[in-house]
């Protein structure tokens, strides 16, 4: 370049900094004039001004600051530019001394050269402290003695790509968020729709098995009425009540078929009362079969009239049904409040809620403990049709009606002595 000492050759190009670094008073410095810089300082410098990776470096006891073209936007505007230019380094970056000193201490005391990524080092810049990321490194530069006299960083902001990255990163989990909660709701759905699908056959169960012990009893009694058995008023007044009965059923299914959340149809049931009316519709079975329903002081609890209605039904024909052929079937209904040990059984009961603890026992042909639980999965059958009558589906739709109250169903059996049912539901939904 023309103008230039022979001694100052090594300052040519390197474009604004080149030139601003020519004109720096250096001889007010502890590097002096340029003319007597070490070949060190010299080489080091060339390589910086005219390197277009962003290069900076620290010379001398007092670390003077150099940097390049390719460095400066890294300094922004209403900051450091031009002033950082032959200034000591506790001056140029007093906000992040903390941080660099020790990398520069472990340099200049020989050790290894450094490497950071995407680290976050603020800095005075645009005239306030902005939060910058850098990926650099501290690498020695040694004089003519070997000793370290300098440390060359090449370094590059990575601050947009870091914060591209945090986006791309907090868009990919609102994503996921996003993923599993439609996950969810569908997963809500399906089951919504297999509860829908059951609810389906459950109506159709109740038309046809529910309704049709209140029917045959309207067909008996009628019959009998014919005949003149028994005095037509007691007859007529057994075939109201069973068409009553059967109404009530009907309505039942209808209020229920009609509403899409089972919640809006929870009220106070008496368990005592559905058993008694459960007594009611079996009442010619019990004689036919001479068996005896025991049940006493049952308490009430808050569910679906019609669930649990039909649970108890199920349950009771389960037991006439099931009766041993050479014993009296006997049946004993109990409940009360389960006690924290009855509840340890049952891990998947939601917590802190009062349970009631319904058994059903019976003294029938029982079954095998092995097939406790396959008798609650639809129309799953232990027997015959040619020996039971039946669909299979009662005590599957027993464990739904259990399920849509937030409770549990269990079975215990014998072969040959009979079976027990435990179920708990929460006195409060």
């Amino acid at each position: 370049m023309t103008g230039i000492a022979p001694q100052w050759q090594f300052l040519q190009g390197g474009g604004e900094m080149g030139a601003l670094t020519r004109a720096h008073p250096w001889e007010g410095t502890s590097v002096g004039s340029p003319a007597d810089w070490p070949q060190s300082l010299r080489t080091t410098i060339s390589i910086v001004l005219n390197s277009c990776f962003p290069m900076f470096l620290f010379w001398g006891p007092e670390l003077l600051c150099f940097y390049n073209d390719a460095y400066r936007p890294s300094l922004g505007n209403n900051g450091k530019h031009p002033q950082a230019l032959g200034k000591p380094a506790i001056e140029v970056w007093p906000e992040i001394w903390t941080v660099i000193r020790p990398l520069i201490d472990q340099v200049m005391a020989g050790g290894p050269s450094i490497w950071r990524e995407d680290q976050l080092i603020p800095i005075y810049r645009n005239g306030q402290l902005e939060d910058v990321y850098w990926t650099f490194s501290y690498s020695p530069v040694r004089d003519e003695s070997n000793k370290v006299a300098g440390i060359l960083v090449t370094c590059n902001e990575t601050t947009e790509k870091v914060r591209q990255f945090a986006t791309v990163l907090e868009f990919s989990k609102e994503l996921k968020r996003q993923v599993a909660e439609r996950t969810s709701e569908l997963a809500a759905s399906n089951l919504q729709l297999r509860r829908s699908n059951l609810e389906l056959e459950q109506f159709a169960w109740v038309a046809s098995h529910d309704l049709q012990e209140p029917l045959r009893k309207v067909r008996v009694f009628t019959g009998m009425l014919k005949k003149g058995n028994l005095p037509p008023m007691e007859l007529i007044d057994k075939i109201d009540a069973s068409t009553t009965r059967m109404s009530k059923l009907i309505q039942d299914v209808l209020d229920f078929s009609r509403l899409s959340t089972p919640e809006a149809l929870f009220a106070s049931v008496s368990l005592e009362e559905v058993v008694q009316a459960v007594q009611t519709d079996f009442e010619l079975l019990i004689a036919e079969k001479k068996a005896t329903l025991q049940y006493h002081s049952l308490p009430a609890i808050e569910g679906i009239p019609l669930q649990i209605n039909q649970l108890l039904t199920n349950l009771i024909s389960n037991a006439l049904k099931f009766s041993h052929p050479h014993r009296l079937p006997h049946i004993a209904v109990t409940a009360a409040e389960a006690s924290e040990s009855d509840k340890v059984a049952y891990p998947e009961l939601p917590a802190g809620k009062r349970y009631c603890l319904l058994r059903v026992k019976d003294n029938g042909i029982g079954f095998g403990q092995e097939h406790a639980q396959q008798i609650f999965n639809i129309f799953q059958r232990l027997h015959s049709k040619e020996a039971f009558a039946g669909t299979g589906i009662g005590l599957a739709l027993c464990k739904k009606i259990v399920l849509n109250h937030q409770g549990s169903i269990s079975a215990e059996a014998i072969p040959g002595e009979g079976a027990v049912f435990t179920v708990l539901l929460p006195f409060e939904q």
